[in-house]
């Protein structure tokens, strides 16, 4: 482990790599049933709003947005030279800025803004394990909230915002639903995604999509409503039934049933597993290529 660290340059207190716990959750493929609760949440501050509606594809191709943003973030952890894939995520945001309504100049890379996308990553790993797998005990979600400041210092900005401890994470987790997140027109746009005629992801045949499109978007929609921290559904105007909580009881039980009996190489996102493979056939060789 002292090789990885090294290598990466990581907090020696709270490393990333192979025995972290970042490394055993973030490429869960049940985080994937989250993915666009993780994006609603991000959305609700007001300077990533505007920058959607001003520098994104996410309205007309919200899909090729997602499918974008997730594989630089993923290798990152998954694949060797963490440094460098951390500047990449970070510099694909240097030309995200602008002029809001109120007419103050923002910054996607404005750290309090980039800290709280940050901030969702780590709070979608511990609400995947909850909803979906074997909730974190409160020592675990300590160390991910540390391995989370380790994440933050491969960006190489400002530690101004952030911190590593699970009793900020919990003050500014509230702090930001009182003051800070909102509804507007993305998140109006999200609860509605299943409407929208929304191009087919990467890898899926127009007519195949056609046909799934609706089903499989109003399914991710209700998954959405089921997970978001009732805060947040409160902001947002959703409504949640008994009949909801009944069938995602349910529907949680299938989940978790069906990662539990299926292969190794199914549980994980393919890129975040093709990372977990390279590392288990020779650690050596891995810790060779992240040192460069």
């Amino acid at each position: 482990m002292g090789r990885f660290i090294k290598s990466f340059g990581w907090d020696v207190s709270a490393p990333l790599g192979p025995e972290s716990l970042t490394w055993k959750h973030f490429g869960d493929i049940r985080s994937m049933l989250i993915l666009g609760r993780a994006g609603t949440l991000q959305n609700m501050h007001p300077v990533l709003d505007k920058a959607l509606q001003e520098h994104s594809n996410f309205f007309s191709d919200p899909m090729d947005r997602f499918d974008r943003s997730i594989k630089p973030i993923h290798a990152m952890i998954y694949q060797p030279r963490a440094g460098e894939n951390a500047a990449t995520v970070r510099d694909f945001h240097k030309p995200i800025k602008g002029v809001d309504e109120q007419g103050e100049r923002y910054h996607a890379l404005d750290p309090d803004v980039f800290w709280w996308t940050h901030v969702t990553f780590y709070e979608s790993i511990i609400a995947t394990q909850e909803f979906f797998g074997t909730p974190l005990s409160e020592d675990e979600k300590r160390q991910l909230i540390a391995e989370g400041l380790t994440w933050w210092r491969l960006y190489g900005m400002s530690e101004q915002p952030a911190f590593g401890d699970y009793e900020s994470y919990q003050q500014y987790w509230r702090h930001m639903f009182q003051e800070v997140l909102g509804s507007n027109r993305t998140t109006d746009f999200a609860a509605a995604i299943h409407r929208a005629k929304v191009p087919a992801p990467p890898g899926i045949p127009e007519p195949v999509w056609r046909l799934a499109r609706f089903p499989v978007m109003s399914i991710g929609v209700w998954i959405s409503n089921a997970t978001m921290p009732a805060e947040a559904r409160e902001i947002l105007g959703w409504k949640w039934t008994r009949a909801d909580r009944a069938a995602f009881g349910v529907f949680r039980r299938v989940v978790r049933l069906t990662w539990e009996i299926a292969p190794r190489r199914l549980r994980y996102i393919p890129d975040s597993w093709a990372g977990m493979r390279r590392y288990d056939e020779d650690p050596a060789a891995y810790a060779e290529s992240a040192a460069g």
